[in-house]
C-alpha cells in the first residue's frame, strides 16, 4: 500500500529550487543583466526584477531545507538501538550542518552581491557550499552504515557519486573563481563582472568556475531528492501543551480568578 509520508518535502525542495534557478536566469538574460553562458547562480538574482523572485523562492527553500534536515535527524533518531552508535553522533553533526546551510541560503537570498554589504552575501555562499558538501559526505557515510537494512545499494551509489562530484565542483569553482578575478582586465574599461566577455582577462577560468557552481547547485538539489523514499517511511506530528488556562473563571463578587480546568498540562 502506498504511504506518502513526508515524501512531498524533498519533492517541493527540488521543484522550488528548479523554478527559482530557471525563473531568475531567464529574466536576468532577457533583461541583459547577465551573460547568457553560465553566469553565477547568485548573479542571476542580483538585480531587480529577477532578484525579487530569487529572494522569495530561495528563502522558502531555506526554510524547507531546515525542515528536511530536522526530519532526517528525527528519522535516524527513531532507529533506537538498531543502528551503530557512530550514526547517532554523525546524525547530530548533520542536523547542525543542515541548519548552517539553511542560514547560508537565507543570507544569499537577502543580501545580493550588488548590495553594499557584499560580505554577508559571500559569507552566506560559503555557509552553503562547504558545509553542504560535508553534509552530503556525512549522510553518504550514514547511508552505507545503514545498508542493507535501511538503504539500497542504488541509493548509496547515487549519494556517493553526487558527493564526489560536488566535492570536485566546490574546489574548482572557488579556486578558478579567485584566479579569474585576478586575471580580469576588460579592455573597454567596463567593470560589470555580471557580463564577463571572452575578450576580458580570465574568461576561461571564470566560465569553468561558474559551470562548476551550477553543477554544485544541481548536485545539492539531486542529493535532497534522494531522501524521497526515506521520508516516505515517516510521519511527523506536533503535540501542543497548554501551561495556562485559556478560559479562566472570574468571580464577580470577590474578583478572584479560578480555573475550570485541571492544573495538569493538557496536550492537543
Amino acid at each position: 500500500m502506498w504511504h506518502p509520508g513526508l515524501a512531498w518535502l524533498p519533492v517541493v525542495i527540488v521543484a522550488l529550487t528548479a523554478i527559482m534557478m530557471t525563473m531568475s536566469y531567464t529574466i536576468a538574460v532577457l533583461d541583459g543583466h547577465v551573460a547568457t553562458l553560465f553566469p553565477y547562480i547568485s548573479d542571476t538574482g542580483g538585480k531587480p526584477p529577477e532578484s525579487c523572485f530569487f529572494s522569495q523562492l530561495f528563502n522558502m527553500v531555506a526554510i524547507l531545507v531546515l525542515c528536511g534536515s530536522y526530519v532526517r535527524y528525527k528519522q535516524l533518531q527513531c532507529l533506537d538501538g538498531a543502528i551503530p552508535e557512530v550514526v547517532y553522533k554523525l546524525n547530530k553533526v548533520g542536523l547542525f550542518l543542515g541548519a548552517v546551510v539553511a542560514a547560508g541560503m537565507s543570507l544569499v537570498a537577502n543580501f545580493q552581491d550588488t548590495t553594499i554589504i557584499k560580505a554577508l552575501h559571500f559569507l552566506g555562499a560559503s555557509l552553503i557550499f562547504l558545509p553542504g558538501v560535508i553534509y552530503a559526505a556525512l549522510h553518504t557515510i550514514i547511508s552505507y552504515k545503514l545498508y542493507p537494512e535501511h538503504n539500497s545499494r542504488t541509493v548509496c551509489t547515487i549519494r556517493l557519486t553526487v558527493t564526489i562530484v560536488t566535492i570536485i565542483a566546490v574546489f574548482l569553482s572557488a579556486i578558478l573563481g579567485i584566479l579569474a578575478s585576478y586575471q580580469w582586465d576588460p579592455p573597454d574599461g567596463d567593470d560589470d563582472k555580471f557580463k564577463w566577455k571572452p575578450e576580458d582577462g580570465g574568461y576561461i577560468a571564470h566560465l569553468i568556475s561558474t559551470f562548476c557552481e551550477w553543477i554544485l547547485g544541481l548536485g545539492f538539489v539531486c542529493y535532497y531528492g534522494t531522501f524521497f523514499h526515506d521520508f516516505r517511511k515517516v510521519d511527523l506530528k506536533m503535540n501542543m501543551r497548554l501551561h495556562v488556562d485559556p478560559f479562566p473563571v472570574i468571580n464577580e463578587e470577590t474578583h478572584s480568578i479560578s480555573s475550570a480546568w485541571s492544573t495538569e498540562p493538557r496536550y492537543a
